[in-house]
């Protein structure tokens, strides 16, 4: 079976997901000479939602990579015909058979599609995972008084997305993987649509998300030193 829904006939409204944040802030003078600040600010967000959608154009209404796909029940709703990967040197070809099995596998693991089996797909419906940071910042002030009037010297480090610092695998946001994949390749004997499902590399898709990989991901660290005048 093949089905699709065009992209603006389906009435779903784009929804937001839950986020979580919090401030703490403790400030102390220990040692006699200035107060000594921790800051953490910690939040949790999902990094954005999409649409599954066929690449061409499956409904055959003049628009490509917007029809909404069809989440099939089983492999016998499907209708995969060959597809042959080149990547440079290397070519595989996939039977249909092949990437029943692929598919069927795909949707099981994707927390959207597995729960809506049956269902044409949502639009916006496929949020990302959550993904939680926490930036910490350290400052400690020095006061000393010059010329009767009191001057302070502050010595600040903040370190962002402080979670990955803790570990590697923590504060990093994820991307989907493609958000169309299946392609539409025509139809079959009965007039049926026909597709092929995505590879990544040569391999067929197997996840829907994948880590991003940016400086935006990892912590960082900054020093910064301010002098306060007050004559």
């Amino acid at each position: 079976m093949a089905c699709s829904r065009s992209w603006d006939t389906v009435t779903a409204r784009a929804r937001t997901r839950h986020r979580v944040f919090g401030a703490f802030s403790f400030t102390r003078d220990f040692v006699g000479v200035g107060p000594t600040s921790l800051s953490l600010y910690i939040d949790g967000h999902s990094a954005g939602n999409g649409s599954y959608v066929f690449s061409g154009d499956m409904n055959g209404d003049g628009a490509s990579n917007q029809d909404l796909i069809y989440i099939p029940r089983n492999q016998s709703e499907m209708n995969f015909v060959s597809n042959r990967v080149i990547v440079g040197p290397d070519t595989v070809t996939y039977t249909p058979a092949q990437q029943a099995a692929a598919w069927d596998a795909f949707i099981n693991q994707d927390p959207y599609m597995s729960k809506h089996r049956g269902e044409y797909m949502k639009r916006n419906a496929v949020f990302l995972p959550m993904v939680y940071r926490a930036d910490l910042s350290i400052s400690q002030d020095v006061s000393r008084k010059l010329g009767g009037n009191a001057n302070s010297l502050q010595i600040r480090l903040d370190i962002l997305n402080f979670t990955n610092l803790l570990d590697k695998n923590w504060g990093v946001s994820q991307s989907f993987v493609t958000l169309r994949p299946l392609t539409a390749s025509g139809v079959d004997a009965t007039g049926a649509p026909t597709y092929k499902m995505a590879n990544s590399g040569l391999p067929l898709i197997s996840h829907s998300f994948q880590k991003n990989v940016s400086t935006l991901g990892v912590w960082r660290m900054q020093l910064g030193v301010r002098y306060l005048f007050n004559w």
